[in-house]
């Protein structure tokens, strides 16, 4: 190939992108030991010409070759499919977290979200503005203990909390701002909260500073992780059992927590 030799992995990466067939190809011969040019044409419902132009580039590379009327992926075109794929994964990865990363604070030390495991995003829509919130709800009917950063609060979901410290035995542990703080201290939310704060099994703690966005961390299960824009609507809600992510929210919550400040029943 021509130009610098920095230049030959992309080029390598490029051709192997720019025609389908080629892609199709390595894909069915990684996933078998050896693959006659016929089951690659019924695979892919291609041409016999479009598949023989295939193989006869893939081969000039060394990525494929033939023996005994069928053919393998080479030690070198193993390599490359399985880098590929990765390649693929990673670029999915990136399109799915997008609009979730484009919404996390910059000021605030994130994990790497990209190299997480087990990762969904639930996202709000103009149909549907408010799945974020709902999924995050959902995490108070399956946890048995749960500690909490709290930027916002509502009617609905506090009711939902109540219902399950009360009813439920749930046991939880709320970090919140000074402004959820007097949200809770009004004639709508405080019966609620000095409530369930007297059951014993939730406790308050007021932060002297803004919490950046929402933590979900039950005992066991995937942590949460909820984001909204500048109007307090939720835009976005990550969910995960990666064991970096819940070290680092585990950190995060634990530093909020210690510089806050408990606040009593009678105090709702």
């Amino acid at each position: 190939m021509n130009g610098d030799d920095s230049d030959v992995p992309r080029e390598q990466v490029l051709f192997l992108a720019r025609a389908e067939s080629r892609v199709r190809i390595m894909d069915a011969l990684a996933e078998a030991e050896s693959v006659t040019n016929r089951q690659l044409r019924d695979r892919l419902d291609a041409s016999r010409t479009t598949v023989s132009r295939a193989l006869r580039s893939l081969a000039e590379r060394g990525w494929v070759e033939k023996s005994d009327g069928a053919y393998r992926l080479t030690r070198a075109g193993q390599h490359v499919a399985t880098a590929f794929d990765r390649l693929l994964d990673t670029v999915d990865r990136v399109d799915e977290l997008a609009e979730f990363l484009r919404w996390f604070p910059s000021d605030v030390e994130s994990p790497d979200f990209l190299a997480a495991s087990d990762v969904t995003v639930t996202y709000s829509t103009d149909a549907d503005p408010y799945a974020p919130a709902r999924k995050q709800t959902g995490i108070l009917h399956t946890a048995g203990r749960l500690r909490i950063l709290l930027p916002a609060i509502d009617r609905e979901s506090t009711g939902t909390l109540v219902e399950q410290v009360t009813e439920h035995g749930l046991d939880v542990e709320t970090v919140v701002p000074p402004a959820v703080e007097s949200t809770m201290e009004s004639d709508e939310f405080a019966p609620l909260m000095r409530k369930t704060v007297q059951t014993g099994r939730s406790s308050v703690w007021v932060a002297d500073e803004d919490v950046p966005f929402y933590l979900g961390i039950p005992d066991e299960g995937a942590v949460q992780v909820g984001l909204a824009d500048g109007d307090g609507l939720p835009r976005a809600l990550l969910e995960t059992t990666d064991d970096r992510v819940r070290t680092w929210a585990e950190r995060l919550y634990a530093e909020f927590r210690n510089r806050a400040d408990p606040k009593p029943a009678d105090e709702f």
